[in-house]
């Protein structure tokens, strides 16, 4: 395993130099506005882990890379990659309803995919049961028909069962416990030796702040029996790290990047955007953050917080973990991911004239449909923009793949985006061949604004000059 930069409490000592420091600054000010015990970070830049730092104390001494932390629900991406491998290897289908594997469970018509995507209409924990907040977990993930809220497909809803449910899979696809098959599979092959259902000498108590008073309050988390696949994994900063490198691309040979970018598409239902599964991927989480698509996952459990998040586009990603109940929550990654992201912005691509054909160049400008104006404006690949002036409507895009110029065979030009597509643009010409007119889904369009305005007559009682 690469070897990581190392922490510093110092602030005139650490990677990145000035970026360094200000990334250290936000971590603190993470752990003292929200009184954690102890918390540690990663930055990366171009796909590898380039800054790293921690603050507070655990076990009365600072963190290291190494110490351990339990990461909640950040274990289901885990178990995600783990399934899509063994998909990948022809072990099991992840369009194959539960039934094929797990005979005579209430949810049996529901698809291993669905499971992964949090649409196969699971409650979110086993009905009677307050694992992990009190109590071990359930023996068996879905006991009675409770557990299921809805027709498979028709909702994005939130599931530790569904994930239960998968490792019970994966337990049935290989005859073995599900941890020793993640062992094998994901975590040997990336190298995260820290990583595992059972904590090492290096991990850390969890705690509960008293929401009056600067006191901790232990907490405890009991076994977790059948949920382990859904939030039981420790881990270290370390190999948290490793991990988001691996989300970025850095496989291993564990995960095809076809693979890992399918499990990066956010599930679409019912063919809408708004849906809230829309924001979420195959065990990956997916959300729009200041223009760029991020993907990872927030896990909690009693004593402990964790995030992983990375921008795939960028090459770059951010950890941040706890062992706090409360106080850390997941867009402090996010604000480690800001500043990196400020200070690594790629360089635009250099501006440069273009020749485009005359015929082009005639159709820019302002055009009027009736009295509302509106703009067009040709783009670097001969591509035309048309914009409303007087809203903000998305403007339209108007080209066609089988030219370069986007000429329809009709001689127009074919909207491509917006509020005009599929429809044609139609060029009207005069006499001498110049534009006079733009046709567009039964609008035309002209130079002419229309018609002097009357003459507006003098207010009354008002000589007429």
């Amino acid at each position: 395993m690469r070897p990581l930069p190392q922490p510093s409490a110092d602030p005139a000592d650490q990677p990145l130099g000035g970026i360094g420091r200000l990334l250290l600054c936000r971590l603190a000010h993470a752990q003292a506005q929200g009184r954690v015990p102890s918390v540690a970070g990663c930055a990366l830049i171009d796909g590898r882990t380039a800054w790293t730092g921690v603050r507070g104390h655990a076990r009365g001494v600072p963190p290291t890379l190494d110490t351990q932390y339990r990461i909640g629900s950040l274990t289901k991406s885990f178990t995600a990659v783990l399934v899509m491998r063994l998909r990948d290897r022809g072990e099991l289908r992840t369009d194959e309803p539960l039934e094929t594997y797990l005979p005579g469970t209430v949810a049996g018509d529901r698809t291993v995919r669905q499971l992964l995507a949090h649409t196969a209409g699971l409650a979110a924990m086993t009905p009677g049961c307050d694992w992990p907040y009190s109590g071990p977990g359930p023996a068996h993930p879905l006991p009675s028909a409770a557990g299921v809220l809805c027709r498979a497909g028709e909702r994005f809803q939130y599931s530790n069962i569904g994930y239960a449910l998968l490792g019970a899979v994966v337990e049935r696809v290989r005859q073995e416990p599900w941890e020793d098959v993640l062992a094998r599979e994901v975590l040997a092959p990336l190298g995260l030796r820290g990583t595992g259902t059972v904590p090492g000498p290096g991990a850390v108590q969890g705690w509960s702040v008293h929401p009056w008073a600067p006191v901790l309050v232990a907490e405890e988390v009991g076994d977790a029996r059948a949920m382990a696949a859904a939030g039981a994994l420790w881990s270290t900063p370390a190999d948290l790290a490793r991990w988001a490198e691996f989300l970025l691309g850095d496989g291993a040979g564990v995960l095809h990047a076809d693979t890992l970018a399918e499990m990066a598409e956010p599930t679409r239902l019912s063919g809408r955007d708004d849906e809230p599964g829309a924001g979420f991927g195959l065990g990956l989480q997916v959300v729009r953050h200041q223009g760029r698509t991020l993907v990872g996952h927030p896990g909690g459990i009693p004593g402990h917080l964790a995030t992983v998040w990375v921008d795939r586009g960028r090459g770059t990603g951010a950890v941040v973990v706890g062992n706090a109940s409360t106080g850390l929550s997941p867009s402090r990654a996010l604000e480690l991911l800001d500043i990196v992201g400020e200070q690594t912005q790629p360089l635009p691509r250099e501006w440069v004239p273009q020749d485009l054909p005359r015929e082009l160049l005639e159709l820019t400008g302002y055009w009027y449909q009736g009295p509302r104006p509106h703009s067009v404006q040709l783009e670097p690949d001969g591509g035309l923009l048309l914009r409303p002036v007087s809203t903000r409507t998305k403007p339209s895009r108007f080209r066609a793949p089988a030219s370069r110029f986007g000429r329809t065979p009709r001689g127009g030009l074919a909207g491509v985006d917006g509020a005009y597509a599929g429809e044609e643009l139609r060029v009207c010409r005069g006499p001498d061949g110049r534009p006079v007119a733009l046709e567009l889904a039964g609008a035309r369009f002209t130079r002419d604004p229309g018609p002097a305005p009357a003459e507006v007559p003098p207010p009354s009682g008002t000589a007429a000059g």
